[in-house]
C-alpha cells in the first residue's frame, strides 16, 4: 500500500512539474507594450494597479512593476507616465461618425448668440460662392438668441435675396431657410404638414415662418455643394476621434458606410473599433442579405436598428404626456402612430435584432417601455438589450421598467449641460426634476452607457466626464453645485460608462470596456491625473496616448 502510494505521490508531482513547465512557457510571453504608472482598470476587485503588458492585440497582465518586468523583451515598446492616468479605451456609444466628419469642414454656427452674428457669417460666406450658390451650415442654436426666440426667413432674406439657404439646428430636428429656399422646394402656405413633422407658419398669415421640424425636413429640395466623399468624412472623423482618446464608437450607419468601414479594416485605416447601426426602416432588406446583429470581428460589428419615436426638447417635439410649458397647445411630435411602432420593434425582437430608440420625451420613453414589453409576452425573454437613446424625460413610474425590461439607457451627459439653459422653460421645473436622471436610473438599477450624439454636441469624451460629474453648464459654469445635483456621479463611474456601460451596449463587455487580462488592449491615457486634477480641468487635460489593440493610433506630440 505505502509503495503504491508513493508510486502515485511521484506520478503526482512528475504531471505537477509538467504543468509548471507549460506555465512558465505560457508566462515567457513577451509584450509588444508595457505601460507603467497610474492605470485605472476599472475593475472593481483590482481598480488600480501600475503596470500593464499587452501582446497580440489584448492584455497579457496587470499588476505590479515587479510582475509585469518579466513580460519586458528586446521588442517592448515601453511607456512610463511620469504623470497622468491611463484607463480603459473610450467608446462613445452614440455618434453620427460620418455626418460627424462632414460637420468639420461645413459652415459651423455652433454657439454663436444673436441672429446678427449669423448674418455676418453668412454674409461672408456668399462673398467666397458663385453667384446664386447655395448656402448650407449647421448647429445654430435659436435658445441662445436673446428671448430663445424662432428665427425666420426674413432674418436671413436680409444678407441673402440671391442665394438659397439651409441650416440645420444643432440638434438636427429642426432647419432654418430663408424664401428662396422654401420656394426652390416648393414649400409654401398651401403645403401640408407631413406625418411626424411641421412646417411652423406665421399665426396671422398661415406663411411659412421658415422653420421646418422633423420629418418636414424631406422637403428640402436645395442640396449641398460641399465636395466630400462619404469615405473622405469617415476618414476626418477617424483622425479627429483618434486625438480624443476615443478606441470605439456605435456609429449611425448604412449598408453604403458599412462598405466603407469594410474597406478601412482592410487596408488597416480603421483605428477605431465600430459597432455600425442600421435604419429600423431597413429591416426586411437585411434579413434578405442575412444580415444579423453581432456579424463581424472586434473592429466592425454590425450593430442594432436605429428606430426614432419623437424628436427633441430643443425643436419643441420630444413627445410628451402633457404639453409643453412655453407651448400649451404642443406636446410633440410622434414619428409613428403608436400600434404602428409596437408593431415595428415587435418584428425587430422576433428576428433577434438589438432595437436603438431615439426618446427623448417622457412618452416616447413609455412608448419604448410598453413595446419591449409586448414583444417579450409574445416571444418570451432574450438577450437582445433594447436602448433608449437619450432617455432625457422620463417618468417617475417609468425608471424601475429599465432593469425589470432589461433596457439600457443609451444617454449623452453633455445634452444635460446644454439643455439645462432651456429645459425648465420647456417643461417646468417638476418635469426636469426627472430629466437627465443618470443616479436614479443607476439606483433603480438600470444599466448606462454613456455617448456624445456628435454631432450634435461636440465628439470630446473630456466634455461628458466633467457634465457627468458636476451637472454645469461648461460654456458659461453654471449653476454653482450643478444642476439637480443629486444627479451627479463620480468620475470614477462616468468612466465607467464610457467604457464598460458602452461595451455592455454592444454585447462586448466580456472582450473590452475593463483592463484585464485577456481583454483588448484598448486604452486612453491622459496627460494629468484626472482623479485628482480640479473638475474644470478635465476639459483641458490632453490626450497623450490612443491605443488600439496594444497599438498606439495617437502619440501627442511635446509643444
Amino acid at each position: 500500500m505505502t509503495r503504491t502510494l508513493t508510486l502515485l505521490s511521484l506520478m503526482l508531482i512528475l504531471l505537477a512539474g509538467l504543468w509548471l513547465s507549460g506555465c512558465q512557457e505560457k508566462t515567457g510571453e513577451k509584450a509588444e507594450l508595457v505601460l507603467i504608472g497610474k492605470i485605472f482598470t476599472g475593475n472593481d476587485s483590482q481598480p488600480l494597479v501600475e503596470a500593464l503588458a499587452a501582446g497580440g492585440g489584448k492584455i497579457l497582465a496587470t499588476g505590479s512593476k515587479k510582475q509585469i518586468k518579466k513580460y519586458l523583451g528586446p521588442e517592448t515598446r515601453v511607456i512610463e507616465l511620469t504623470e497622468g492616468v491611463a484607463i480603459p479605451g473610450l467608446i462613445d456609444a452614440h455618434t453620427h461618425f460620418s455626418s460627424g466628419g462632414l460637420s468639420l469642414i461645413e459652415l459651423s454656427f455652433r454657439g454663436v448668440d444673436s441672429v446678427e452674428k449669423i448674418q455676418q457669417m453668412i454674409a461672408e460666406k456668399i462673398k467666397e460662392l458663385p453667384p446664386g450658390a447655395p448656402v448650407f451650415g449647421r448647429e445654430y442654436d435659436h435658445t441662445l438668441f436673446p428671448g430663445q426666440k424662432w428665427p425666420t426667413r426674413e432674418d436671413l432674406d436680409k444678407v441673402s435675396p440671391q442665394n438659397p439657404v439651409v441650416i440645420r439646428r444643432v440638434d438636427g430636428h429642426s432647419a432654418w431657410l430663408n424664401s428662396l429656399a422654401l420656394k426652390l422646394s416648393g414649400i409654401d402656405k398651401k403645403t401640408r404638414d407631413p406625418f411626424g413633422g411641421e412646417i411652423v407658419r406665421d399665426p396671422q398669415t398661415g406663411e411659412p415662418t421658415g422653420i421646418l421640424k422633423e420629418s418636414a425636413l424631406a422637403l428640402i429640395k436645395v442640396k449641398s455643394t460641399v465636395q466630400s466623399t462619404p469615405e473622405e468624412d469617415i476618414l476626418r472623423a477617424l483622425d479627429h476621434a483618434r486625438k480624443l482618446g476615443l478606441t470605439g464608437v456605435h456609429a449611425d450607419s448604412g449598408l453604403r458606410d458599412l462598405e466603407i468601414y469594410k474597406k478601412l479594416r482592410t487596408e488597416g485605416k480603421l483605428t477605431l473599433r465600430v459597432y455600425a447601426w442600421l435604419p429600423i426602416e431597413g429591416i426586411d432588406q437585411y434579413l434578405q442579405l442575412g444580415l444579423r446583429q453581432g456579424q463581424g470581428d472586434d473592429y466592425l460589428k454590425i450593430g442594432f436598428l436605429k428606430a426614432f419615436i419623437d424628436g427633441t426638447l430643443g425643436s419643441g417635439t420630444a413627445l410628451m404626456f402633457e404639453p409643453f410649458a412655453d407651448a400649451p397647445d404642443k406636446s410633440g411630435l410622434p414619428q409613428y402612430p403608436e400600434e404602428v411602432f409596437y408593431e415595428l420593434l415587435e418584428k425587430a425582437y422576433a428576428n433577434d435584432f438589438q432595437v436603438g430608440t431615439h426618446a427623448i420625451g417622457d412618452k416616447g420613453v413609455n412608448w419604448v417601455l410598453n413595446a419591449v414589453e409586448r414583444a417579450q409576452k409574445k416571444y418570451g425573454p432574450k438577450d437582445l438589450r433594447f436602448r433608449i437613446e437619450h432617455a432625457q424625460i422620463i417618468r417617475p413610474e417609468d425608471f424601475p421598467r429599465f432593469k425589470q425590461l432589461g433596457v439600457i439607457a443609451s444617454m449623452q451627459p453633455t445634452h444635460c449641460t446644454t439643455d439645462m439653459r432651456f429645459c425648465e422653460i420647456r417643461v417646468g421645473k417638476e418635469r426636469s426634476r426627472y430629466a437627465y436622471a443618470w443616479r436614479t436610473l443607476l439606483d433603480n438599477g438600470a444599466v448606462l452607457a454613456f455617448g456624445s450624439d456628435w454631432p450634435v454636441e461636440p465628439l470630446d469624451p473630456r466634455r461628458g466626464l466633467y457634465s457627468a460629474i458636476t451637472r454645469k453648464n461648461i460654456e458659461f459654469d453654471y449653476p454653482e453645485g450643478g444642476w439637480f445635483p443629486e444627479q451627479k456621479l463620480t468620475l470614477a463611474e462616468a468612466i465607467k460608462y464610457f467604457t464598460w456601460g458602452a461595451a455592455y451596449a454592444s454585447f462586448e463587455e466580456n472582450i473590452k470596456g475593463t483592463l484585464e487580462p485577456g481583454k483588448l488592449a484598448d486604452i486612453t491615457v491622459f496627460g494629468r491625473d484626472l482623479f485628482t486634477v480640479e473638475p474644470r480641468e478635465i476639459l483641458t487635460t490632453p490626450v497623450i496616448y490612443t491605443i488600439v489593440g496594444g497599438k498606439v493610433v495617437y502619440e501627442r506630440q511635446a509643444e
